[in-house]
């Protein structure tokens, strides 16, 4: 338990100081979340796919669902669209995305 000490000038150098306890704040332990599981996934699969299976070329786009998270001003928030596909932007061969 950590204390906090109060100083209060003016006081007579009889008077103890006043000390007040604060339960010490614990670390919840990780959990993962819905949320944050989902991103990991996403991250995994964004890096699992950056080349072309055919062509072996980088320029590969992720194909999206319309379902991103609206941020308060009705704007979607990068990053929480589903992805189902990749796109190959040199030879426009496309595979599905695997979880």
């Amino acid at each position: 338990m950590s204390c906090i000490s109060i100083y209060r000038p003016g006081g007579t150098a009889l008077d103890e100081p006043s000390i007040i306890p604060f339960p010490r704040l614990r670390l919840k332990a990780y959990r993962e979340d819905e949320q944050s599981n989902s991103t990991l996934n996403r991250a995994r699969l964004l890096h699992d796919n950056t080349s072309c299976r055919s062509c072996g070329s980088c320029a590969v786009d992720p194909l999206e669902l319309n379902d991103a998270d609206l941020n308060s001003a009705g704007r979607t928030i990068p990053g929480t669209a589903t992805i189902v596909a990749f796109h190959c932007n040199k030879c426009y061969h496309e595979w599905p995305a695997r979880s």
